[in-house]
């Protein structure tokens, strides 16, 4: 799978878990609930950008390549 392809699915995984938190908070909204967002889920926002923006840079790396090497993908 490509750099962008997976990107794609991390994001929409992402997209997924804030559906499904959203869908929880309708009936399950305690401080329990409220302590699972800040030390769970909330962090994973940081850490997501971040991944995101290694994996745009890994993009553009190998975008390079395989403009500089040729664009044979049959190696890859």
């Amino acid at each position: 799978m490509s750099v962008s392809g997976s990107r794609a699915k991390l994001k929409d995984a992402h997209r997924q878990l804030l559906v499904a938190w959203q869908r929880s908070q309708e009936t399950w909204d305690d401080p329990v609930s409220q302590a699972l967002w800040r030390k769970q889920i909330e962090p994973l926002e940081t850490t997501l950008r971040s991944v995101l923006n290694a994996m745009d840079s890994i993009n553009e790396v190998l975008e390079r390549v395989r403009r500089e090497c040729g664009d044979d993908q049959s190696a890859w």
